[in-house]
């Protein structure tokens, strides 16, 4: 036992001795724009993006508790942003990406007998969303820097208040806009002629997003699948690749 730990300690020492040498030999990468945070205060830029949208559900306590709502399945979206950049001081920025996003939930009822097979309706989502963000960035390591981001996003449904599709067996709407809190992180790579970012954002939303159900297109058996849901609470996960 003391010979192994012995050779443990020995070979420990080895490795680090090295990869100290190693650091000291290996040629320091090239300084991509080394004055990139300095030479603007305003930056623009596109973003592209792949969202997945989801519900927090909370089912209504009355006489037709015995649906139980879910969304089990997630389908991937797309987002397309324009990047507005405003340098406050080199690690923190205030940014604006207006831009639209498009999506699709599933809710899925299912009844209290096992035997019953579930309801689907199929709710599709073309965001027109305003983030307005706080970027705040590590100090730059060579081409890279990590950043966190926090802020708001004001997103309009134009796919919302439509007139319901009941041959398919869509008896719920969603309101049309809500406000969102996100948080996320990512990473900056400053190439050659651009800086070029990848990001993982979580956005929910603080409205109840099942709008009012309209009683004059449904029937009895019909509204109680919209009076069994109490409240949706919209989120979207998104991860984005930025140009600026």
């Amino acid at each position: 036992m003391r010979k192994s730990s012995v050779f443990i300690f020995f070979l420990m020492l080895f490795f680090g001795v090295g990869m100290v040498g190693y650091s000291q030999l290996k040629p320091q990468p090239i300084l991509n724009d080394p004055d990139y945070d300095f030479e603007k205060r305003l930056r623009f830029g596109f973003s592209l993006g792949v969202n997945f949208m989801d519900f927090q559900i909370m089912s209504s306590v009355n006489q037709f508790d015995s649906i139980f709502v879910d969304n089990s399945t997630l389908y991937p979206g797309f987002n397309v942003n324009v990047v507005s950049d405003f340098r406050i001081i080199p690690t923190l920025h205030l940014r604006f990406l207006p831009g639209l996003a498009f999506g699709q939930r599933d809710l899925y009822f299912y009844d209290k007998d096992p035997k019953v097979e579930p309801t689907v309706m199929q709710l599709e989502s073309s965001y027109i969303e305003m983030p307005l963000l706080i970027k705040y960035a590590a100090v730059r390591k060579w081409n890279t820097r990590p950043y966190l981001i926090a802020g708001t996003n004001f997103r309009i449904d134009m796919a919302a208040y439509k007139k319901l599709n009941i041959e398919e067996g869509v008896y719920i709407r969603l309101i049309k806009g809500d406000i969102y809190y996100e948080v996320g992180f990512g990473l900056d790579f400053f190439l050659t002629f651009f800086k070029f970012s990848t990001e993982l954002k979580f956005s929910s939303g603080y409205r109840n997003a099942i709008a009012p159900p309209n009683y004059q297109q449904l029937t009895d058996q019909e509204i109680k699948y919209t009076e069994a849901i109490h409240r949706l609470k919209s989120q979207v996960i998104t991860l984005s690749f930025h140009f600026e």
